[in-house]
């Protein structure tokens, strides 16, 4: 099984914007812990710095995740959406994805620090999260605990 992270195209948008965390299967505007990947792309192009991306498993569009400078919180980079659909969560493809985010965003560049805002009440989601080495900051913001991930630069 291969993970890779895609850009959103004509192709992929509509499939990406059914992609739902809810056990129904059924995409709602707000889910539980996060809300719709329609109105994340539609954020995107209000602030063109954020990226939104599809993760594929080999050829399967499994989810979701978008990232980019915060304009509320001085251009720190930030995962701002995150989510495997629910019909492949409990698989480690929510792991596996988001290590190939990191690493994804270990290639491109200067990013020293990765923050997220996370519900306190979404245990799975601090689980993940953790176990890829993200520390919880002590600090709130928009009503979500924060965490960061502080990436290792490479000697060169």
């Amino acid at each position: 099984m291969s993970i890779t992270l895609r850009e959103i195209t004509a192709d992929n948008y509509y499939e990406v914007c059914l992609l739902t965390t809810n056990k129904s299967g059924v995409p709602t505007l707000d889910e539980e812990f996060l809300c719709s990947n329609s109105v994340s792309i539609a954020e995107s192009k209000y602030y063109p710095l954020l990226n939104p991306q599809a993760i594929y498993s080999d050829q399967t569009l499994i989810g979701f995740v978008m990232s980019g400078p915060y304009f509320r919180d001085n251009g720190n980079f930030w995962v701002l959406r995150y989510m495997i659909d629910h019909q492949y969560q409990g698989n480690g493809f929510g792991k596996k994805g988001f290590t190939a985010f990191i690493e994804q965003v270990k290639r491109n560049g200067n990013i020293e620090r990765i923050y997220i805002g996370l519900d306190p009440d979404n245990k799975r989601a601090i689980s993940l999260y953790t176990s890829v080495g993200f520390e919880f900051t002590g600090e709130r913001k928009d009503g979500e605990d924060v965490y960061i991930l502080k990436l290792i630069k490479n000697a060169s």
